[in-house]
């Protein structure tokens, strides 16, 4: 009710200037419209209050303009000035009086985390700082606000203590949104503020003769961006609170006093006004002309406009000839009567509000003034069709207009106290009745520029706001160049009726799949794992896990993933581990992207059905590729650090988390997962070393040989071991280190005792090449220290010489020498049999198809393993079918991705 929304805080400290409609309790309940939910809160707080039972702990969510703060308003006036009050309103005689009650009043649009609060006269950093200092308790929570450490429940029990007590907070949403981006500690000041409100509602619900009651947004829509934190907030309570919606269908509006000006200045005044406005046009006219004739029409045009202002003062003439020359062709308008009781109407609720603007234009109607709705609505007639587009579009908080009035406001004070995007809507409204002869309803781009320029004002900035009115508004059509409001929706607002069907599961489902999209065909990757179990442990691959967009470190500690892979199994491969953590407010941006693009998408597939036209449908598909582009967008840019354990260098900590910023690399061109391991370069490395590896691997006279399979293990399980992307490493540095004679390597080996050794020293590798795929880093394969593989290789017995052929003409006199032996004959039915020294019986090339079911699996692997580890070339062409409920997260990592390691040509299709 009233030009501007009420402010909590300011009528609870009784600030200066403030309108004594709000800050006096018994004007305030003279022009309060009593609705019958807002009676039953009063009812409510005050019987808790007094000691009865019922909710503690009420939750105000109303759609915008829905008497939110209105309400705690009318509580606060109610336990503070009870006489005044029930004298303005004889109705709230009956309600119980709970007698003295201390009151703290916490407002998220007046206090912020980095400006200290100082009207009680202490000064408080913190939402818990300021409860305490208004209740007069700061001393049990001075350290906790000097350090931003959200205090327990029995601090606050302390705070609150045995008095009857009524707390109200107003726009929890906002503090907790600004907060979230001041650093507190290894937290930050909006996850300290959500555990605080936790606290105090379960403080509050078992404490007697205490109430809190706070108000928060209806939708996701008017959260602006922050679904996510909405819904957070939401939830939070969801244990114990009572949702109220204190204002329902007509009772939003309430008729407020007005006020005349009794007179309209001199002569002078109105010359000055005129020159003013007139100048004002000139200089925009003559910027855009371009000829000597554009140039004089500027100067005609402006010439005429001040002389009309002084003759039409204190209103804009664009504003009396709408009314003539448009309104004048419709049957309800009342002619003289009509023009007198509309603007006798707008003049009242402008002076009422203090309005400053030196004319009173099409651009200064204030519809939130109920007498100027009804006048307009008399004259103009359709107050049933138009009712609710005037209420969406022009006078609530959450209309597109509000909207663009934040957004251009936003880093310029002039343009915040003009409401330009208010102003611009206030102006089509009245355009879109009616219609000079010969034309359309709805008003030109030039002439709406014209009507609503006001100094400080300029064109630039009115085309800007009719563009983002457009995307903003629900009923504004824009129809052969003429901006014009309908009461039916634009695709807009059908866009905006398609997402609200959205569930969030299905928008976050789809922002999954995207984000699979930009991730495709990376390797070592765990995508939301929801529990430690959801990253594979003891794979040979350094894992990337990018954490659930909900994730929160109070709930899952970083250190749980890191530590743990299961619910009672501890992580082996903690060295192969980094964690990526997501960015609250670009999933934010994300959700709405994806929302709107579904909606979008689902009308396009609805075109017969509402019989959109041509331009419709293209302007969807505009709306579903913008949406996606920004999708897209956000997703890239969705995670804020990298997390990766490193050996503690002090302390008994075997690790600390060290964290990288990726917001602070260059993303142009170059997808999330490059930024990752960007950040990650100078701790994850694609290649070490042969001198690395042999000295990692600790070889020497106590530990001649390592199996390859340890010291893969050991690379991935030990923070002194230099991190790796993949094993492949490993095989290369192996590969090396032996060309290079640094250590040795063999493939069969058994243990004795401690010990490693080869089954045949004759297949000891050492200072010759050997290629990366010969390394096999199995258990059966190790590296051997450089001096037992050399002294292996000594002690491997040469060859014994060829003996010569028997002398044919036996001159020599030495007795005959047997011959070579043969190969046996192959026995019927049975393998081909060898002698001991004769030429192998091998299998050249084997060609094989199986059909395998479950039971089976077990004993393929072992065929595998055993081809694994032979020489020659092997290809293997997989159809695998399997059926199942298979967990994503593990299907992925447990078996898909070691597919796509192993595989260079993969179809897959899952369901």
């Amino acid at each position: 009710m009233g030009t501007y929304a009420a402010n909590l805080s300011a009528v609870f400290r009784g600030r200066k200037g403030i309108s004594p409609v709000y800050a006096d309790a018994g004007q305030f309940f003279q022009a309060t419209y009593l609705t019958g939910k807002m009676s039953e809160l009063l009812t409510d707080v005050m019987d808790v209050l007094a000691g009865g039972t019922g909710s503690h702990v009420l939750q105000l969510r109303t759609p915008f303009g829905g008497g939110k703060t209105h309400s705690l308003v009318a509580l606060l006036h109610l336990v503070r000035n009870r006489a005044s009050s029930v004298a303005a309103c004889p109705e709230l005689k009956d309600i119980a009086d709970p007698g003295e009650v201390q009151v703290a009043v916490l407002s998220g649009e007046e206090l912020d985390a980095l400006t200290p609060a100082t009207a009680t006269g202490i000064e408080t950093h913190t939402l818990w700082g300021e409860l305490a200092a208004q209740l007069g308790r700061y001393e049990l929570v001075e350290e906790h606000d000097r350090t931003g450490a959200a205090p327990g429940g029995e601090v606050l029990r302390q705070i609150i203590g045995d008095s009857p007590t009524l707390i109200l907070l107003d726009e929890v949403l906002i503090y907790v949104e600004k907060a979230m981006v001041v650093a507190r500690g290894e937290s930050n000041a909006g996850r300290q503020a959500m555990l605080f409100l936790q606290a105090l509602t379960e403080v509050v619900s078992a404490q007697p003769n205490v109430v809190m009651v706070y108000s928060l947004q209806a939708s996701v829509g008017e959260a602006v961006g922050a679904e996510g934190l909405l819904s957070d907030l939401d939830k939070l309570v969801a244990r114990v609170d009572s949702k109220r919606e204190p204002v329902a269908g007509d009772e939003v509006l309430r008729v407020v006093q007005r006020r005349l000006f009794a007179e309209l200045g001199d002569d002078a005044t109105h010359q000055e006004v005129a020159r003013s406005y007139s100048g004002l046009l000139r200089k925009q006219l003559l910027a855009a002309a371009e000829t000597g004739d554009a140039r004089r029409e500027a100067d005609a045009a402006a010439d005429s406009l001040q002389e009309r202002i002084v003759a039409a003062y204190p209103f804009h003439p664009e504003l009396l000839d709408l009314m003539y020359h448009r309104w004048g062709s419709l049957i309800s308008y009342q002619r003289t009567r009509g023009a007198l009781q509309f603007l006798a109407a707008v003049v009242h609720a402008l002076w009422k509000s203090g309005a400053k603007s030196p004319l009173i234009g099409p651009g200064d109607i204030d519809f939130t003034d109920e007498a100027t709705r009804g006048a307009f609505f008399s004259q103009v007639g359709e107050r049933e069709r138009y009712v609710s587009v005037l209420s969406s579009d022009v006078t609530s908080d959450g209309a597109g207009c509000a909207t663009v009035d934040r957004t251009l406001g936003a880093d310029s004070p002039m343009l915040a106290q003009l409401r330009v995007g208010t102003r611009v809507a206030s102006a089509i409204m009245l355009y879109s009745f009616g219609a000079r002869e010969g034309e359309d309803r709805g008003v030109l781009e030039t002439d709406l520029v014209k009507s609503v320029l006001v100094p400080g004002l300029t064109r630039n900035v009115v085309v800007s706001a009719l563009h983002d009115l457009r995307e903003e508004e629900l009923y504004l059509h824009y129809t052969g160049r003429r901006y014009r409001f309908e009461p039916t929706p634009n695709l807009t607002k059908l866009v905006r009726d398609e997402a609200t069907k959205l569930s969030s599961n299905e928008v976050l489902t789809e922002v999954r799949g995207e984000l699979e999209n930009q991730l495709r065909g990376t390797k070592g990757v765990a995508l939301w794992p929801e529990t430690p179990s959801g990253i594979a442990d003891e794979r040979p691959v350094f894992t990337v896990a990018y954490l659930h967009p909900d994730w929160s470190e109070n709930r899952d500690p970083q250190t749980k993933f890191i530590e743990q892979a299961g619910k009672s199994a501890p992580r082996r491969y903690r060295n192969g581990l980094a964690l990526v953590l997501p960015d609250k407010g670009q999933f934010d941006l994300a959700r709405h992207a994806v929302r709107l693009r579904l909606a979008a998408d689902s009308l396009l597939t609805k075109a017969r059905q509402y019989n959109f036209s041509a331009e419709q449908i293209e302007e969807l598909r505009e709306k579903s590729g913008n949406a996606r582009r920004d999708g897209s967008a956000a997703i890239g840019a969705a995670y804020s650090n990298v997390a990766i354990p490193i050996r503690s260098r002090m302390g008994d900590a075997p690790y600390v988390l060290e964290t990288s910023d990726l917001r602070t690399m260059l993303a142009a061109g170059r997808a999330l997962h490059e930024r990752v391991v960007e950040a990650l370069s100078q701790r994850v490395f694609s290649s070490i070393t042969a001198a690395k590896l042999v000295a990692l691997a600790g070889l020497g006279p106590d530990r001649k040989a390592v199996t390859c399979a340890d010291l893969v293990d050991w690379f991935y399980s030990y923070y002194d071991f230099t991190k790796l992307w993949d094993k492949q490493a490993v095989s290369s540095a192996i590969a090396k280190a032996v060309s290079e004679s640094e250590l040795g390597y063999v493939v069969g080996v058994v243990r004795e005792g401690e010990g490693i050794v080869p089954r045949d020293a004759r297949q000891v590798r050492f200072g010759e090449r050997l290629t990366v795929d010969e390394v096999d880093l199995s258990n059966d394969a190790a590296i051997l220290w450089q001096d037992y593989a050399r002294d292996l290789l000594v002690t491997v017995v040469e060859p014994a010489p060829e003996v010569p052929e028997p002398n044919p003409t036996g001159t020599s006199g030495a007795a005959p020498q047997p011959a070579p032996p043969t190969p046996s004959a192959t026995p019927q039915g049975g393998k081909p049999g060898l002698s001991s020294s004769g030429p192998s019986d091998v299998v050249r090339m084997a060609s094989i198809k199986a059909v395998v079911e479950r039971s089976g699996l077990f004993n393929l692997g072992r065929s595998l393993s055993w081809l694994r580890d032979q020489q020659g070339s092997v290809r293997i062409e997989l159809n695998i079918h399997a059926e199942g409920e298979f967990d994503r997260a593990s299907f992925l990592n447990g078996f898909l991705e070691p597919i796509e390691e192993a595989a260079e040509d993969l179809d897959i299709s899952t369901q």
